[in-house]
């Protein structure tokens, strides 16, 4: 539940949360985004600067072919200039005539002679150069001469000022696509935060749920419709565990109760036998059934307890209580009780329960203690809880956990007397009040039974 409630309330929710693999899958979809973008955007730009590329070409060619004159020296061109005569500049004119001869210029090659001789008139069709050079041609007639103009330039992706002027445009557009995309991913995430915020208040309401408030159930209201179903399958496994939980807490609380009645017949009977001897044994396996029975109808009454039923308990009272009820065994087993620690700690709870658990734990205590030690119930005020210390073999750590089972007796020499049910009757009242079991060594040997409330 814990983690749950980390993962809602954490900027990007927990790890494995819902919340976070939205916010990754989001997080994914944008750069994603942001990489077509960016791609499609220099695409973009790199077409734009051909289109121009050949626009301007064009319009070159169109130029040069409007201002040649036949009638004129070296047909009103001039042939001397950089653009006629070297492959250095930008731009690089060559002016065909009618038979294809060379009027002007230098890019006279047969493949591009071949290329440029079935242009038709007034079409403008891009010629094939060889290197990094672009180049477009135009045919048209001048004072009823056919000339054809070549005019090339360098491709855009190797004029430097060009590319830092593409970074520079690419530049601009990603600062406004990365502001969009954090605009856009806080705004998901907030969504995300807002659609799994709902879970919480379930997360809460499936921590209620438990013996004391079996019928409790997840509300879907509020829900995302594709979690409702889910919630709606959690409640009826509920149902179906709570019918179960209350069958068997019956049926442990009948048996126990009727089978009463019998063993009050059979010790009648028992009474009438003659033969002393075995009237005797009869009588203490009697007594050990009883108890067992006994302890079967206290661990019904911890499983069916509801905390509607606390009532504010102090536990020095109930340490001096059981002292007192346990003295005469003590006494007569040669062994001394103490009551220690704090006083005036009230919890809530329910009082005869806990009696029964601290009476298991001192009677245990009083079992395992040689002749001559004391047995110590010691009251603690922080956290409140009792503990009871006695000066016995211990426990092994591997069965601390295992010893709160029922019918688990323990594999140390000595135990396997009682009938392994005393301990487990502790665990269910303590579990009953919110509370925990421990068993820890005492200092100076023995054993230190503790139930610590909340």
């Amino acid at each position: 539940m814990k983690s749950l409630a980390q993962s809602v309330h954490a900027p990007l929710g927990g790890p494995g949360s819902l919340q976070r693999k939205l916010a990754v899958n989001i997080v994914l979809a944008l750069l994603l985004a942001i990489a077509m973008s960016v791609t499609i955007l220099i695409s973009e730009f790199f077409e734009h600067l051909e289109e121009n590329l050949e626009e301007t070409l064009l319009r070159e060619a169109n130029e040069v072919l409007v201002q040649t004159d036949p009638e004129a020296e070296h047909y009103g061109l001039p042939v001397q200039s950089l653009r006629f005569r070297g492959a250095e500049g930008a731009y690089r004119y060559t002016v065909f005539g009618p038979e294809m001869e060379l009027l002007a210029g230098g890019e006279t090659s047969p493949q591009i002679k071949a290329q440029v001789a079935p242009l038709p008139l007034g079409t403008a069709t891009e010629i094939d150069l060889p290197g990094e050079r672009r180049g477009m041609a135009l045919c048209g007639i001048n004072a009823g001469m056919k000339i054809c103009v070549l005019a090339s330039a360098y491709a855009p992706i190797a004029d430097t000022s060009i590319l830092d002027a593409m970074w520079h445009e690419v530049e601009e557009q990603i600062i406004w696509i990365v502001l969009g995309a954090v605009l856009v991913l806080s705004s998901a995430l907030l969504a995300a935060r807002l659609s799994v915020r709902p879970l919480d208040r379930v997360m809460q309401q499936a921590g209620s749920i438990g013996p004391d408030a079996p019928d409790q159930r997840l509300s879907p209201e509020g829900l995302p419709s594709e979690i409702v179903p889910l919630v709606a399958a959690v409640n009826s496994a509920f149902a179906r565990l709570e019918k179960g939980y209350r069958s068997q807490r019956a049926f442990s609380s009948n048996v126990a109760h009727e089978v009463r009645t019998p063993l009050a017949v059979l010790h009648s009977s028992v009474d009438t036998i003659g033969d002393a001897e075995v009237r005797q044994r009869l009588k203490q396996d009697l007594k050990q059934l009883e108890q067992i029975f006994e302890q079967l109808i206290d661990l019904a009454r911890a499983d069916a307890l509801e905390p509607s039923t606390f009532q504010k308990i102090t536990l020095d009272d109930l340490a001096v209580q059981i002292s007192c009820a346990q003295a005469p065994n003590a006494i007569r087993a040669g062994k001394s009780l103490a009551v220690t620690g704090a006083k005036g700690v009230r919890i809530r709870g329910n009082a005869g329960l806990l009696a029964i658990a601290l009476d298991n734990l001192v009677r245990n205590a009083l079992i395992y203690s040689p002749a001559g030690t004391e047995v110590e119930i010691c009251v603690m005020a922080n956290p409140p809880g009792i503990a009871v210390m006695d000066r016995g073999p211990g426990v092994p750590e591997a069965e601390r956990e295992a010893l709160f089972e029922r019918f688990n007796r323990g594999s140390e020499p000595g135990r396997g007397k009682g009938s392994g049910i005393g301990l487990a009757i502790v665990k269910a009242v303590a579990e009953a009040h919110g509370a925990k079991v421990d068993i820890a060594d005492r200092d100076g040997g023995g054993s230190r039974f503790s139930i610590e409330f909340s």
